[in-house]
């Protein structure tokens, strides 16, 4: 989506069929799945009122995969972010994808794949982050819009302002408006939760009140990253015997999709067999060359010292978890996202004056 508002703004045909416009800007959501947004329609009659397509994101549905792809216009296994946590066998690192780098440029160097940002400064077209000031300096900022200029707000309405201030400048620019709050409360609380319900309302009346003061040569269209998933507490299913942690290297992935790194890859195939008798459908169990071969990666040679052994993806309504591995505040978790469902891979697409 973000290369073909930069196609739009430099008057060239685009993948979305984007009108020419001097600036556009792309509103993402985090978590406000394709679905999440249907099951809201009391709460967002406005954005409910309009035509929405519906997109998909990239397995795994999880933020630094997503964020990375719209930023690169690559799928997952090109720009090395397969997972939310992984697990380098060379260095053996356990990478935090999202927010655990240790600076900018390793962030910037993990990430080979050239960037919409800077491919926009060699047009002289600027490229605008408008965001919550935490993600200033991270390292998915840097693998991500390394090129761009930074605008941060801490609220969410200050954060419309700046974007509509820099619409209004009449340059060529793509403005890139990123709203995560939604998914912060939605693992909290879940997304059938008052505090989440309320959140859509006011980001509603928000996208409308700025659609109405949008500048006539500007497009906008609001998207996600993933969509969500309430898991109960019931549904919740713990690896911890499944999967002993003197056999790991590491689990990572996400609570609907975990990544498994065996001591010894020889018993990957023990390992499906016994967790298929205990699983049941309850789970996929894939390898990476089964992933492939389904068409969710491309190659994966590029960098095998991150590819797991194998993959269990929550097939049902579960949340999956090794607690030798997980972060004791994510047990607690309602919203979960990582999988391969309709729900989660399906992202909202509203175009607005393009």
């Amino acid at each position: 989506m973000l290369i073909s508002a930069f196609e739009s703004v430099e008057g060239r045909p685009n993948k979305l069929d984007l009108a020419p416009r001097q600036s556009m800007c792309i509103l993402l959501v985090d978590g406000l799945g394709y679905y999440n947004l249907a099951d809201a329609a009391g709460h967002a009659r406005f954005l409910n009122s309009q035509q929405i397509e519906k997109s998909y994101c990239y397995f795994p549905a999880t933020t630094s995969t997503s964020l990375t792809s719209f930023a690169t216009g690559k799928k997952p296994n090109a720009t090395g972010f397969i997972g939310y946590n992984i697990f380098n066998r060379i260095t053996g690192q356990r990478m935090n994808l999202l927010s655990g780098w240790e600076d900018q440029e390793s962030a910037f160097t993990f990430q080979r794949q050239p960037t919409v940002s800077e491919l926009a400064v060699e047009s002289h077209v600027s490229v605008d982050v408008v965001s919550h000031s935490t993600y200033e300096n991270t390292g998915l900022t840097a693998a991500t819009m390394p090129a761009a200029n930074f605008h941060s707000a801490d609220s969410i309405e200050a954060r419309f302002d700046i974007a509509l201030k820099l619409l209004a400048t009449g340059d060529k620019r793509v403005v890139y408006l990123y709203i995560q709050e939604l998914d912060q409360t939605a693992h909290g609380l879940g997304v059938s939760s008052n505090r989440w319900l309320e959140g859509v309302e006011l980001l509603d009346g928000l996208v409308r009140d700025f659609v109405e003061r949008l500048p006539k040569n500007s497009g906008l269209i609001v998207t996600s990253d993933h969509g969500v998933i309430d898991v109960t507490e019931y549904e919740k299913i713990y690896f911890d015997e499944l999967l002993p942690a003197e056999e790991m290297l590491f689990v990572g992935g996400d609570t609907r999709g975990l990544m498994v790194y065996l001591q010894d890859p020889g018993k990957t195939t023990a390992y499906l067999r016994e967790l298929a008798q205990e699983l049941g459908d309850l789970c996929y169990l894939v390898t990476a060359e089964q992933l492939m071969a389904a068409g969710y990666f491309e190659s994966l040679d590029d960098r095998p010292e991150i590819v797991p052994d194998f993959w269990i993806i929550a097939k049902k309504n579960v949340a999956l978890y090794h607690r030798a591995y997980a972060r004791p505040k994510s047990l607690f978790n309602v919203g979960h996202h990582g999988a391969i469902s309709e729900r989660e891979l399906a992202i909202p697409l509203i175009r607005f004056n393009c």
